[in-house]
C-alpha cells in the first residue's frame, strides 16, 4: 500500500469516526483526560469550519433572512419538538431525567458544520445551506441559553454560563478565522480545515463514548431508547419531510440543502455542554454520542435516497 492510500484511508471520516468509537470503548474512563480539553478542542473545530464563510454572501435582507428563517423552523422547531415530544414520552414512562437533559441539550445545540460538505457532496443548495448554517449560530447565541433554561433550570445549567461558551464557540472563532482569510494564507487554512475538523472531533468524541461505555453494556434500555427516537426524528421525519416538500416545490437542491440542515445537529456542541455540566452523569452525555454517530449514516442512507429515490416524489 503506498502512503497517499494509507493517509487517504486514515483520514477518511469514516475511519476516524471508527477509530473514536473503538478506542473510547476500550479504553473507558481512561479517555476522561481528554473531556477537560474539550471546549477548546471545538473552539479550534469551529475556526476551520467558519474559514471558508464570507459575509459577502449577505448582500441583501432577503438573501439573509429567507434562510436563516426557513433553518430556524427545521432546525429548531421541527426537529426539536419531535424529538423533544419522543424524549419526554420515553423518560416519564421509563424515568429516565438524564437521559431527557441530554435530549434537550442536543436540540439546544446549533446545526453542525456537516451541512454545507454534505448539501455540496450531493449538489444541494449551498447557498441555502451556509446562509442558514452561520444564521444560526447568531441565533443561537440566544435561542441555546433560553432552550435550556426553559427545559433544564438554571438551577442544572446556568443560562450565563452557557452565553459564555457559546461567546467561545462562535464568535471567537468567527473573529478568528477572520485573519485566516488573509490572501497570503486562506489557500492553506482551506486546505488542512477538513483534516483538522475531523481529527478533532475524534478527540472530542472519544471521551463521550469512554465514559458512557458502561452505560452502554449495563443499561442497554437507554442506548435502546436513544437509538429508536433518533431513527424517527431523523430517519423517519426526513423521509416525511421530502415527500411533503416535494410536492410543493420542485427544487431538488433545496431540499436536499433543507433536509440535512433539520436533521443535523452540532453532535460536539452537545458533547462539550453535557461534559461541562454533567460529567459525573454519563447517561447525559449518550444522546451526543449516538448523534455523532448517527449523523455519518443518516448522510450515507440519504445519499442513497437521493439518487434512487426522491425523484419519484418530485413527478
Amino acid at each position: 500500500m503506498n502512503s497517499s492510500l494509507f493517509f487517504k484511508i486514515i483520514n477518511h471520516r469514516d475511519f476516524v469516526l471508527s477509530l473514536a468509537i473503538v478506542l473510547g470503548l476500550i479504553f473507558g474512563e481512561l479517555t476522561s483526560f481528554l473531556s477537560g480539553l474539550s471546549t477548546y478542542l471545538l473552539m479550534i473545530a469551529m475556526v476551520a469550519s467558519t474559514v471558508n464563510f464570507s459575509f459577502s454572501s449577505w448582500n441583501s435582507f432577503s438573501s439573509f433572512y429567507k434562510p436563516v428563517l426557513g433553518s430556524f423552523l427545521l432546525n429548531y422547531v421541527l426537529f426539536g419538538a419531535v424529538t423533544l415530544g419522543l424524549a419526554w414520552i420515553a423518560s416519564s414512562y421509563f424515568g429516565y431525567l438524564s437521559l431527557w437533559i441530554g435530549f434537550v441539550i442536543v436540540v439546544a445545540a446549533p446545526p453542525g458544520p456537516a451541512v454545507i460538505p454534505f448539501s455540496a457532496m450531493l449538489n444541494g443548495n449551498t447557498t441555502f445551506a451556509t446562509t442558514g448554517l452561520f444564521g444560526l449560530y447568531f441565533l443561537a447565541m440566544i435561542v441555546t441559553p433560553l432552550i435550556l433554561y426553559f427545559f433544564i433550570g438554571a438551577s442544572l445549567v446556568s443560562p450565563m454560563v452557557i452565553f459564555l461558551i457559546m461567546v467561545k464557540l462562535i464568535i471567537i472563532p468567527i473573529i478568528v478565522s477572520r485573519f485566516l482569510r488573509h490572501p497570503k494564507i486562506i489557500q492553506h487554512s482551506r486546505k488542512y480545515s477538513g483534516l483538522t475538523i475531523k481529527w478533532l472531533f475524534f478527540l472530542i468524541l472519544t471521551p463521550i463514548i469512554g465514559m458512557s461505555r458502561d452505560v452502554f453494556f449495563q443499561e442497554p434500555l437507554i442506548l435502546i431508547i436513544t437509538l429508536v427516537i433518533f431513527i424517527i426524528s431523523m430517519f423517519l421525519l426526513a423521509f416525511f419531510y421530502n415527500y411533503v416538500i416535494s410536492k410543493y416545490y420542485n427544487d431538488k437542491g433545496l431540499i436536499i440543502s433543507s433536509t440535512f440542515m433539520m436533521t443535523i445537529k452540532s453532535a460536539a456542541f452537545a458533547a462539550v455542554v453535557s461534559l461541562r455540566f454533567f460529567k459525573d452523569d454519563s447517561v447525559v452525555a449518550i444522546p451526543a454520542a449516538v448523534l455523532s454517530l448517527f449523523i455519518i449514516l443518516f448522510a450515507i442512507t440519504y445519499s442513497y435516497f437521493v439518487n434512487n429515490k426522491l425523484h419519484r416524489f418530485m413527478k
